[in-house]
């Protein structure tokens, strides 16, 4: 095994056993070893990857994400502070927000975290968004993607019209909704391209509609 692979190894396991002390010091050793910034990218969220996975099979719990969801979005800080490193080029645009009349966002936050850590360009809206906001954001940040959350079943009817809206102005954004009350049958009637279960697998399915969509319009 040489140096690189063990640094390399040493920062996927940093964020799998949420070891912000040993994340610093690979970290740090890796960028001075001139290792490439995809490299160590790509070993960082590999440790995030394997907690979501563990989440997935119920090896972990819900906390323990969160944990390395701040140790791996402190490391790419970190990364991408250095000089010469940037955050991956042409990242997807992706708005995000819960609809008007719901305030539940924990899960939309932690959504909105994952995103940002596999490299979406996230534009956040927050909770209780009106369909103007979604609608407007959508056109403005030219969105490759366009995620609806809602908590309460008197909230998520008010997605019809947003997607409605958002299509007419941007045919090509992928839709997808998500939230307690929804499954997957709602959302096809809803007009929303793909449905998202829960954090644990809301990069499966956004990269399986954009996907599916893609095919679509070739």
């Amino acid at each position: 095994m040489t140096e690189e692979t063990i640094i390399l190894k040493d920062l996927e396991s940093a964020v799998l056993n949420h070891d912000d002390q040993l994340l610093n010091k690979a970290l740090k050793i890796a960028i001075d070893a001139g290792i490439q910034s995809v490299e160590i990218r790509r070993s960082i969220l590999g440790g995030l990857d394997r907690v979501r996975r563990k989440l997935m099979s119920n090896e972990t719990s819900l906390p323990e994400l969160l944990i390395s969801l701040d140790i791996t979005a402190q490391g790419l800080e970190t990364l991408f502070s250095q000089e010469g490193l940037t955050p991956a080029k042409d990242p997807v645009s992706l708005v995000i927000g819960v609809v008007e009349g719901d305030p539940h966002d924990l899960g939309k936050n932690i959504i909105v975290q994952i995103y940002k850590s596999f490299g979406y360009e996230v534009c956040d809206l927050g909770a209780q968004v009106p369909k103007e906001r979604f609608v407007k954001a959508v056109k403005e940040k030219n969105a490759r993607v366009l995620a609806l959350s809602a908590m309460m079943s008197t909230t998520m009817t008010a997605m019809p019209e947003i997607i409605k809206e958002a299509r007419a102005i941007s045919p090509g954004t992928v839709i997808l909704v998500g939230g307690a009350p929804l499954d997957e049958v709602l959302a096809r009637t809803y007009g929303a391209d793909g449905y998202a279960e829960s954090a644990v697998t809301i990069l499966e399915e956004t990269e399986r509609t954009i996907t599916r969509c893609m095919g679509k319009t070739k």
